[in-house]
Protein backbone atom coordinates (compact mmCIF):
# COMPACT_ATOMS: atom_id res chain seq x y z
CA UNK A 1 0.00 0.00 0.00
CA UNK A 2 1.40 3.09 -1.15
CA UNK A 3 1.72 6.11 1.76
CA UNK A 4 2.22 9.69 1.01
CA UNK A 5 1.55 12.91 2.99
CA UNK A 6 0.87 15.52 0.50
CA UNK A 7 0.50 18.75 3.16
CA UNK A 8 3.81 19.63 5.64
CA UNK A 9 5.46 22.44 6.85
CA UNK A 10 8.80 23.08 7.66
CA UNK A 11 10.96 26.12 9.02
CA UNK A 12 10.22 27.70 5.16
CA UNK A 13 6.75 28.67 7.11
CA UNK A 14 6.36 31.59 9.11
CA UNK A 15 4.35 29.32 11.49
CA UNK A 16 6.69 26.68 11.67
CA UNK A 17 10.18 25.88 13.35
CA UNK A 18 10.73 22.29 11.93
CA UNK A 19 13.93 21.42 10.14
CA UNK A 20 13.77 19.82 7.07
CA UNK A 21 16.10 17.04 8.00
CA UNK A 22 13.61 16.26 10.49
CA UNK A 23 11.06 15.64 8.79
CA UNK A 24 12.28 13.73 6.28
CA UNK A 25 14.22 11.28 8.90
CA UNK A 26 10.35 11.11 10.38
CA UNK A 27 9.14 9.98 7.45
CA UNK A 28 11.65 6.95 6.85
CA UNK A 29 10.87 6.15 10.18
CA UNK A 30 7.03 5.98 8.83
CA UNK A 31 7.95 4.15 6.39
CA UNK A 32 6.24 6.56 3.72
CA UNK A 33 7.19 6.16 -0.10
CA UNK A 34 6.91 10.06 -0.74
CA UNK A 35 6.29 13.76 1.24
CA UNK A 36 5.14 16.28 -0.08
CA UNK A 37 6.74 19.85 1.74
CA UNK A 38 4.08 22.32 1.10
CA UNK A 39 5.25 25.87 2.82
CA UNK A 40 3.24 28.46 3.02
CA UNK A 41 2.96 31.42 0.79
CA UNK A 42 0.54 33.99 1.78
CA UNK A 43 0.74 37.66 0.28
CA UNK A 44 -0.85 40.11 2.40
CA UNK A 45 -2.76 43.54 0.96
CA UNK A 46 0.53 45.32 1.38
CA UNK A 47 4.15 43.93 0.32
CA UNK A 48 5.47 45.54 3.36
CA UNK A 49 3.40 43.33 5.52
CA UNK A 50 4.05 39.85 4.35
CA UNK A 51 4.87 37.51 6.92
CA UNK A 52 4.01 34.11 5.11
CA UNK A 53 6.67 34.60 2.18
CA UNK A 54 9.93 32.74 1.45
CA UNK A 55 12.44 33.11 -1.78
CA UNK A 56 10.96 30.33 -4.27
CA UNK A 57 14.28 29.54 -5.67
CA UNK A 58 16.10 29.10 -2.82
CA UNK A 59 13.04 27.21 -1.75
CA UNK A 60 13.20 24.51 -5.03
CA UNK A 61 17.32 24.17 -4.21
CA UNK A 62 17.08 23.11 -1.11
CA UNK A 63 14.41 20.60 -1.74
CA UNK A 64 16.12 19.10 -4.79
CA UNK A 65 19.33 18.88 -2.89
CA UNK A 66 17.18 16.74 -0.04
CA UNK A 67 15.43 14.97 -3.05
CA UNK A 68 19.15 13.94 -4.01
CA UNK A 69 20.00 12.83 -0.96
CA UNK A 70 17.49 10.66 -0.07
CA UNK A 71 16.99 9.25 -3.44
CA UNK A 72 17.05 5.97 -2.19
CA UNK A 73 14.94 6.04 0.68
CA UNK A 74 11.43 8.59 0.17
CA UNK A 75 10.32 10.10 -2.70
CA UNK A 76 10.54 14.27 -1.67
CA UNK A 77 7.99 16.33 -3.51
CA UNK A 78 7.93 19.89 -4.07
CA UNK A 79 4.89 21.70 -2.95
CA UNK A 80 3.33 24.80 -1.56
CA UNK A 81 0.33 26.09 -0.18
CA UNK A 82 -0.91 29.57 -1.32
CA UNK A 83 -3.16 31.58 0.68
CA UNK A 84 -5.27 32.58 -2.29
CA UNK A 85 -7.75 35.85 -2.16
CA UNK A 86 -9.65 37.29 -4.95
CA UNK A 87 -7.91 40.45 -5.36
CA UNK A 88 -4.24 39.31 -4.90
CA UNK A 89 -4.37 36.86 -8.18
CA UNK A 90 -1.49 39.35 -10.09
CA UNK A 91 0.77 38.75 -7.26
CA UNK A 92 0.41 35.37 -7.40
CA UNK A 93 0.64 34.70 -11.19
CA UNK A 94 3.95 34.54 -11.23
CA UNK A 95 4.60 31.75 -7.94
CA UNK A 96 1.60 29.77 -9.30
CA UNK A 97 3.21 29.51 -12.99
CA UNK A 98 6.76 28.65 -11.56
CA UNK A 99 8.27 25.52 -13.30
CA UNK A 100 9.27 24.13 -10.15
CA UNK A 101 6.51 22.73 -8.25
CA UNK A 102 4.74 18.88 -7.81
CA UNK A 103 1.84 20.13 -6.20
CA UNK A 104 -0.37 23.98 -5.70
CA UNK A 105 -2.43 23.57 -2.39
CA UNK A 106 -4.70 26.60 -2.51
CA UNK A 107 -6.54 27.48 0.40
CA UNK A 108 -8.44 30.44 1.96
CA UNK A 109 -7.46 31.52 5.05
CA UNK A 110 -8.57 34.98 4.74
CA UNK A 111 -11.80 36.44 3.90
CA UNK A 112 -12.38 40.14 2.74
CA UNK A 113 -9.08 41.16 3.82
CA UNK A 114 -9.33 39.63 7.11
CA UNK A 115 -7.76 36.74 8.64
CA UNK A 116 -10.09 33.88 9.63
CA UNK A 117 -8.28 33.34 12.77
CA UNK A 118 -8.96 36.85 14.10
CA UNK A 119 -12.50 37.75 15.58
CA UNK A 120 -12.98 40.71 13.30
CA UNK A 121 -14.40 38.61 10.85
CA UNK A 122 -16.95 37.05 13.71
CA UNK A 123 -17.69 40.88 14.42
CA UNK A 124 -18.45 42.49 11.05
CA UNK A 125 -21.10 39.80 9.84
CA UNK A 126 -21.92 39.02 13.22
CA UNK A 127 -23.62 35.50 13.34
CA UNK A 128 -21.73 32.02 12.88
CA UNK A 129 -24.03 31.30 9.56
CA UNK A 130 -22.97 34.53 8.18
CA UNK A 131 -19.48 33.68 8.42
CA UNK A 132 -19.35 30.81 7.16
CA UNK A 133 -21.89 31.87 4.05
CA UNK A 134 -18.60 34.51 3.41
CA UNK A 135 -16.26 32.39 3.94
CA UNK A 136 -18.15 29.76 1.37
CA UNK A 137 -18.61 32.80 -0.78
CA UNK A 138 -14.86 33.59 -1.03
CA UNK A 139 -13.50 30.12 -2.08
CA UNK A 140 -16.26 30.28 -5.13
CA UNK A 141 -15.00 33.80 -5.96
CA UNK A 142 -11.29 32.53 -5.91
CA UNK A 143 -12.25 29.44 -8.09
CA UNK A 144 -13.71 32.33 -10.90
CA UNK A 145 -10.32 33.45 -10.76
CA UNK A 146 -7.57 30.86 -9.97
CA UNK A 147 -7.37 27.41 -12.36
CA UNK A 148 -3.82 27.13 -11.77
CA UNK A 149 -3.84 25.38 -8.53
CA UNK A 150 -3.73 21.46 -7.99
CA UNK A 151 -6.22 20.75 -4.89
CA UNK A 152 -8.76 23.26 -2.89
CA UNK A 153 -7.22 22.71 1.00
CA UNK A 154 -8.79 22.51 4.18
CA UNK A 155 -12.63 23.23 2.81
CA UNK A 156 -14.14 23.69 5.77
CA UNK A 157 -11.20 25.45 7.33
CA UNK A 158 -13.60 28.56 8.35
CA UNK A 159 -15.28 26.25 11.63
CA UNK A 160 -11.75 25.37 13.11
CA UNK A 161 -11.88 30.03 14.64
CA UNK A 162 -14.39 31.65 16.16
CA UNK A 163 -14.87 30.41 19.85
CA UNK A 164 -14.44 33.61 21.19
CA UNK A 165 -17.88 34.92 19.48
CA UNK A 166 -20.15 32.22 18.79
CA UNK A 167 -19.79 28.99 21.16
CA UNK A 168 -20.90 26.23 18.09
CA UNK A 169 -18.66 27.52 15.96
CA UNK A 170 -17.24 24.16 15.36
CA UNK A 171 -20.88 23.14 13.32
CA UNK A 172 -21.72 24.53 9.82
CA UNK A 173 -25.18 24.66 8.84
CA UNK A 174 -24.72 22.11 6.06
CA UNK A 175 -28.25 21.94 4.73
CA UNK A 176 -28.42 26.26 4.86
CA UNK A 177 -25.22 26.13 3.24
CA UNK A 178 -26.30 23.24 0.52
CA UNK A 179 -26.46 25.09 -2.62
CA UNK A 180 -23.38 27.21 -2.12
CA UNK A 181 -20.92 23.90 -1.39
CA UNK A 182 -23.01 22.15 -4.51
CA UNK A 183 -21.39 25.32 -6.68
CA UNK A 184 -17.89 24.73 -5.10
CA UNK A 185 -17.82 21.24 -5.30
CA UNK A 186 -19.09 21.48 -8.94
CA UNK A 187 -16.54 24.23 -10.27
CA UNK A 188 -13.65 22.31 -8.73
CA UNK A 189 -15.05 19.24 -10.87
CA UNK A 190 -15.44 21.53 -13.77
CA UNK A 191 -12.14 22.98 -13.26
CA UNK A 192 -10.15 19.01 -12.68
CA UNK A 193 -9.16 20.65 -9.41
CA UNK A 194 -8.88 18.20 -6.57
CA UNK A 195 -9.81 18.31 -3.16
CA UNK A 196 -7.71 16.97 0.08
CA UNK A 197 -8.67 15.00 3.15
CA UNK A 198 -6.98 17.51 5.51
CA UNK A 199 -6.69 15.60 9.26
CA UNK A 200 -5.41 18.11 11.32
CA UNK A 201 -8.66 19.49 12.46
CA UNK A 202 -8.95 15.98 14.90
CA UNK A 203 -5.56 17.71 16.18
CA UNK A 204 -6.81 21.47 16.77
CA UNK A 205 -10.06 20.59 18.27
CA UNK A 206 -12.58 20.10 15.69
CA UNK A 207 -12.34 16.78 16.29
CA UNK A 208 -12.91 16.31 12.76
CA UNK A 209 -11.39 15.92 9.44
CA UNK A 210 -11.46 19.04 7.03
CA UNK A 211 -13.77 19.11 5.16
CA UNK A 212 -16.60 17.10 6.89
CA UNK A 213 -17.54 13.17 5.97
CA UNK A 214 -20.62 15.04 4.18
CA UNK A 215 -19.16 17.31 2.14
CA UNK A 216 -16.44 14.85 0.93
CA UNK A 217 -19.21 12.46 0.04
CA UNK A 218 -21.00 15.23 -1.60
CA UNK A 219 -17.44 15.62 -3.35
CA UNK A 220 -17.81 11.73 -4.40
CA UNK A 221 -21.35 12.03 -5.33
CA UNK A 222 -21.08 14.44 -7.64
CA UNK A 223 -18.39 12.77 -9.90
CA UNK A 224 -15.04 14.37 -7.83
CA UNK A 225 -12.63 11.77 -7.82
CA UNK A 226 -9.09 13.96 -7.46
CA UNK A 227 -7.99 13.81 -3.53
CA UNK A 228 -5.15 13.98 -1.50
CA UNK A 229 -4.31 13.31 2.30
CA UNK A 230 -2.28 15.31 4.38
CA UNK A 231 -1.36 16.05 7.91
CA UNK A 232 -0.76 19.96 7.87
CA UNK A 233 2.02 19.06 10.04
CA UNK A 234 3.99 21.87 11.34
CA UNK A 235 6.33 19.52 13.77
CA UNK A 236 7.84 16.18 12.11
CA UNK A 237 5.90 14.55 14.60
CA UNK A 238 2.19 15.09 13.33
CA UNK A 239 3.70 13.83 9.84
CA UNK A 240 0.83 10.82 8.55
CA UNK A 241 -1.27 11.74 11.80
CA UNK A 242 -4.59 10.09 11.77
CA UNK A 243 -3.99 8.75 8.50
CA UNK A 244 -5.38 5.48 9.09
CA UNK A 245 -8.87 7.12 10.12
CA UNK A 246 -8.17 9.22 7.14
CA UNK A 247 -8.03 6.09 4.36
CA UNK A 248 -10.95 4.11 6.16
CA UNK A 249 -12.98 7.03 5.88
CA UNK A 250 -12.64 7.59 2.01
CA UNK A 251 -13.07 3.45 1.86
CA UNK A 252 -16.38 4.22 3.72
CA UNK A 253 -17.57 6.34 1.26
CA UNK A 254 -16.86 4.71 -1.65
CA UNK A 255 -13.09 5.62 -2.87
CA UNK A 256 -11.06 2.86 -4.28
CA UNK A 257 -8.32 5.52 -4.62
CA UNK A 258 -6.39 8.45 -3.40
CA UNK A 259 -3.94 11.13 -5.17
CA UNK A 260 -0.63 12.40 -5.40
CA UNK A 261 1.16 14.80 -7.57
CA UNK A 262 4.04 14.95 -9.98
CA UNK A 263 5.09 17.63 -12.04
CA UNK A 264 1.37 19.20 -11.81
CA UNK A 265 0.47 15.90 -12.89
CA UNK A 266 -2.73 13.63 -10.80
CA UNK A 267 -1.42 10.18 -10.24
CA UNK A 268 -3.91 7.92 -8.35
CA UNK A 269 -2.88 5.22 -5.84
CA UNK A 270 -4.59 2.42 -4.42
CA UNK A 271 -5.95 2.77 -0.71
Amino acid sequence: MYKGDSHVHSKFSADSREELENIFERAVELGLDEITITDHMDFADDEKDDLFVFDVEEYCRTLYAYRQKYKNKLNIKVGVEVGIQPHLYGRYEPILKAGCWDFIIGSSHSVDHIDVGHNEIYLKYKTKDEVHRRYFETILENLDIYDDISVYGHLDFIRRYGGGVHKDHKIIDLELHKDLIDKILKKLIEKNIGIELNTSGIRYGVNDFHPCREIVLRYKELGGKIITIGSDAHKAEDIAKDFDKAKKLLKDLGFKQFCTFTNRKVEFKEL
